[in-house]
């Protein structure tokens, strides 16, 4: 879209993440979230984190880093983000904006205060730390545009 003499770039599928409001309601998700995983009557603290968490990491995992393309409209872009990622596709890919730094240390404290209220445990750890690995190694700038093992390539 041309304004005066200035490109403006607009991007749908990333632009709401730039929000404070999107980040009040993402975190208020996670902890409805994790209100649903607690409410259940037979499972403890740690199993209810050990929910949370997982659940948390593998949809953020799916939703930024697997699934590519534009899901709102495509006729601004004439395919040019089909091969991305949402990840990828976030403040067109600058690195370490607000947006993406709040992506990143969100799951961090979530995983630290997972590994707090279930009392460190080891098993809880186990059982954790692959989800919350898979979904932060890929957000690493190092990570950017790459496929790994040829998943997600074509």
């Amino acid at each position: 879209m041309q304004v005066g003499t200035t490109t403006v770039e607009s991007n749908p599928n990333a632009n709401y993440l730039e929000s404070r409001y999107f980040w009040i309601a993402y975190t208020a998700s996670v902890c409805f979230l994790h209100w649903m995983c607690s409410s259940y009557p037979f499972y403890d603290v740690a199993t209810a984190w050990v929910l949370t968490v997982n659940i948390h990491n593998l949809g953020n995992f799916l939703v930024l880093h697997y699934l590519r393309g534009l899901p709102f409209g495509s006729s601004f872009d004439q395919g040019e983000c089909r091969g991305l990622t949402h990840w990828e596709q976030i403040n067109h890919g600058k690195q370490w904006t607000n947006t993406r730094k709040f992506l990143i240390i969100f799951p961090v404290v979530l995983f630290c205060m997972s590994q707090h209220y279930a009392g460190y445990g080891f098993e809880h750890f186990l059982w954790t730390a692959p989800s919350f690995l898979l979904q932060f190694i890929a957000k690493q700038p190092a990570m950017h545009m790459k496929r790994l093992f040829g998943l997600n390539k074509y």
